[in-house]
């Protein structure tokens, strides 16, 4: 695996870390038998890297001792693919980074199981660290990530349609992987309050933002780079934010609200990212998304400036730039 370590540039001075990222992933998945070990690889490392990345970035912006960081890293990633293979279940979802889903490939037992492999292995490897405050945090995550993901399940049709809702959706589903991975490398730093806190609040923001990205390269991204195609969330009636802000100002009678039911054609579909493109949303969102980052660098003002703290806002601006 870390051979094929892929990283955008903002991360590539931190190369060396997280090579070691991999090949302690790689060891840990030595002892799983096949074919779950292959697929579990196949996984792990994959995508930008960039919640094991912040946490390298935060303890070395700390003067953390390198070792417990790369095992938080490694954690980290480890509770990230777990949650993208249950994500993609409850989903149903059939590609993920150009490739078939675990449920598409398994049995949708055979995949939550592998899941939960991950997330026993990513709380071992915590519990290694033994240390109270960061195991406290990632307890919380765990429990504000699948709390999230239930409630979103049981929203009414009028909560669906609400922005508050599609906000707290995000924070618990994204932006507090994010938040709690640059606290717990804050906590494994022995940093001040004050400094676990601006980082907690820099990972949040930065989470936001990128999810709300996400959103927009939904409809707007490449194919070949997105590695699903264009327009999958109107496809599984999945209500994103350029949707909300198009929908606050459109007709009852109207292409999206068509896409978004049940049965929708490739059609209704094609009409709505057209009707959604044209109405200015998707330029709204992603200034709510550059709004986030600006948030996320000015929480860095009181946190040591240094080499890293320019790489942490060099990433904030990778991720409302970025193409996939």
């Amino acid at each position: 695996m870390a051979a094929s370590v892929q990283l955008v540039p903002a991360l590539e001075s931190i190369r060396p870390h997280m090579e070691q990222v991999a090949c302690l992933l790689d060891a840990r998945l030595a002892g799983v038998r096949e074919p779950l070990r292959s697929a579990l690889c196949r996984s792990l490392g994959a995508g930008k890297q960039l919640r094991p990345a912040l946490v390298i970035l935060v303890g070395q912006l700390l003067g953390a001792l390198p070792a417990p960081c790369i095992v938080l890293a490694a954690a980290v990633d480890m509770l990230h693919t777990a949650t993208l293979i249950h994500d993609d279940l409850v989903d149903g979802a059939a590609l993920r980074r150009g490739r078939e889903t675990l449920h598409t490939r398994w049995s949708v037992g055979a995949a939550v199981l592998a899941g939960d492999c991950l997330l026993a292995e990513a709380t071992s490897l915590i519990a290694q660290l033994a240390h109270p405050s960061v195991f406290a945090v990632f307890s919380d995550l765990l429990c504000r990530m699948c709390s999230g993901e239930i409630t979103n399940l049981f929203l009414s049709a009028g909560e669906r349609y609400a922005l508050a809702s599609y906000y707290r959706g995000i924070e618990a589903k994204t932006a507090s992987l994010f938040a709690a991975a640059a606290e717990m490398a804050a906590l494994l730093a022995g940093a001040e309050v004050s400094h676990a806190a601006a980082l907690r609040c820099f990972g949040r923001e930065l989470g936001m933002a990128y999810q709300i990205v996400d959103d927009v390269l939904d409809l707007i991204g490449d194919e070949a780079r997105l590695g699903k195609p264009v327009g999958s969330d109107l496809r599984r009636g999945v209500i994103t934010l350029p949707v909300l802000l198009y929908l606050e100002c459109a007709p009852k009678d109207d292409p999206v609200r068509d896409a978004l039911l049940a049965g929708a054609d490739e059609g209704q579909v094609r009409a709505a990212i057209a009707a959604l493109c044209a109405s200015g949303a998707v330029e709204a969102a992603l200034s709510q998304a550059c709004a986030h980052v600006e948030q996320a660098e000015a929480a860095l003002a009181g946190v040591p400036d240094n080499a890293y703290r320019q790489m942490l806002c060099a990433l904030a601006e990778f991720v409302v730039a970025r193409q996939s």
